[in-house]
């Protein structure tokens, strides 16, 4: 689970519920004719805009944002080389009894363990490895899109508010409906854009860059096994892709 997500999240719908809560009369906020102008507007909208699959995916991919949180690239090239330790020892064969559980890592040493020749082991996870990232921007684009649409909606919500006030002038019971449409379909719609979608998107934007690294890494190690690399030399490599305050630095390790 990724807390900080959590935490961002329950905050801000923490602090606008307080916000609402010290007025005095919290249940106006609940305007059934503003949600249904801004969220029926966004899924109408939206659906239009994407196919029903991809949103649907869109929301599967989203849901990682706040469930799971990646491996660190310190220990991604930790495991890496300690697989390569085994093979060195045990030989290939023997990984097919400690195959981890990414899809990815396990598809690609199990391309290793059958000696697939190397050019052909990276040309399929580099290939399987753009797709996960086009999947990944096309969830980034929808929630983008509902950011954007979603102010648009609350201001449809705000025109509609304010024809019916001019509409209503002669009828003061009707001006209060009217008036509360007009500001809330504003508010709601500001909320699904600032303290959903945005952060959702960049949250998506986030965790994609930290796969397309983590998968990169994996790539290279694979690459390394099944060229019966020297674990040694497969740390210094995979090091090479990490950050000065991220590289793994164990002094005389795996110098075999």
């Amino acid at each position: 689970m990724d807390r900080g997500t959590w935490i961002g999240f329950l905050l801000g719908v923490a602090l606008l519920a307080v916000a609402i809560g010290l007025g005095p009369n919290p249940r106006i906020f609940l305007h059934g004719p503003a949600l249904i102008v801004v969220l029926g507007g966004l899924i109408a909208s939206t659906l239009i805009r994407f196919p029903l699959k991809q949103v649907a995916s869109a929301f599967r991919i989203a849901s990682r944002a706040f469930f799971k949180h990646p491996a660190t690239a310190q220990a991604l090239v930790l495991q890496l080389v300690g697989l390569s330790q085994r093979a060195r020892r045990e030989g290939l064969k023997a990984l097919e009894q400690h195959l981890p559980e990414d899809a990815f890592l396990a598809q690609g040493l199990q391309m290793a363990i059958d000696r697939v020749p190397v050019d052909r082991i990276r040309d399929t996870l580099v290939a399987e490895l753009h797709s996960t990232q086009d999947r990944h921007g096309q969830g980034q684009e929808i929630f983008r899109f509902i950011a954007t649409a979603a102010p648009s909606f609350g201001m449809v919500g705000t025109l509609i508010g304010m024809v019916q006030l001019f509409a209503s002038m002669k009828e003061p019971s009707g001006l209060a409906s009217a008036m509360a449409l007009s500001l809330l379909s504003t508010l709601w719609g500001a909320v699904i854009a600032y303290l959903f979608a945005i952060p959702i998107a960049g949250k998506l934007e986030v965790r994609s860059r930290e796969e397309a690294q983590a998968r990169q890494l994996m790539v290279e190690g694979i690459l390394g096994i099944a060229s019966e690399q020297n674990p040694g030399q497969m740390e210094e490599h995979l090091n090479a892709f990490l950050a000065p305050t991220q590289k793994v630095r164990r002094p005389g390790a795996f110098r075999e």
